[in-house]
């Protein structure tokens, strides 16, 4: 009896925390529905974005840096930054692999103000940032038919980039019974990054898989009417 009422308590807790949406989050949800509905007007749901900010910045729900601006990933190798963890990262010599801020700040006139100077201080320009590469990767799967499967594929390009994506397109599109116009159950299981360790015992490829399923089905759903009020 007592052992059903833990588990009975443990569910409701486990189902609470579900649905639970960081106080912080009211803050800045009227800006990213803003830069969304300016960047993205044809994009739906806009809930999308709310629950990638979590993944992205919330190492849990309470930690202070939950959808805090001042959000930061910092290693001898990679710097994320701010609300959508923008990111820069650094080969074994120490020289710049890549800069994702300084690369999106030359390519866009909209982020021209963006700098590692100031981030940390622009949630609305980190925001902007987050929208307009979203953008760039949704336009670009225009050929997926189904929305939420372009979505999905979007959110893997959003992590482990747009390029990698296609390979991964084309990989399943050359296996047998493998549709590469779907990520969940099809593309999803063509994973082509490392599946070294990376992060404790997590791969990149595992990192990429569980950001999809994380943001799309356990986040996205709770976002949903956040962002219709």
């Amino acid at each position: 009896m007592a052992a059903g009422l833990v588990l009975t308590l443990a569910t409701a807790q486990a189902f609470s925390q579900s649905l639970y949406i960081p106080e912080r989050a009211n803050l800045y949800i009227p800006t990213v529905k803003s830069e969304a509905s300016q960047y993205m007007p044809y994009f739906t749901p806009k809930a999308y974005f709310g629950a990638l900010i979590e993944h992205e910045s919330c190492i849990s729900l309470t930690h202070s840096k939950c959808w805090n601006p001042a959000s930061r990933l910092k290693t001898d190798r990679e710097e994320g930054a701010g609300l959508p963890q923008l990111t820069k990262a650094y080969n074994k010599d120490g020289s710049l692999r890549f800069d994702l801020l300084a690369e999106m700040r030359t390519r866009h006139a909209e982020l021209k103000d963006l700098s590692w100077s100031n981030v940390y201080q622009r949630p609305d320009l980190q925001i902007r940032a987050m929208v307009i590469l979203s953008k760039t990767n949704y336009d670009k799967l225009s050929m997926i038919p189904d929305n939420m499967e372009r979505i999905a594929m979007m959110d893997a390009s959003y992590n482990g980039g747009l390029g990698g994506l296609f390979n991964e397109r084309r990989a399943c599109g050359l296996a047998k019974n493998c549709d590469s116009t779907k990520w969940f159950n099809n593309v999803e299981d063509y994973c082509l990054k490392s599946k070294k360790a990376l992060y404790g015992v997590r791969s990149p490829c595992d990192i990429n898989r569980h950001h999809v399923e994380d943001v799309m089905h356990t986040k996205l759903p709770k976002y949903k009417i956040a962002f219709e009020k």
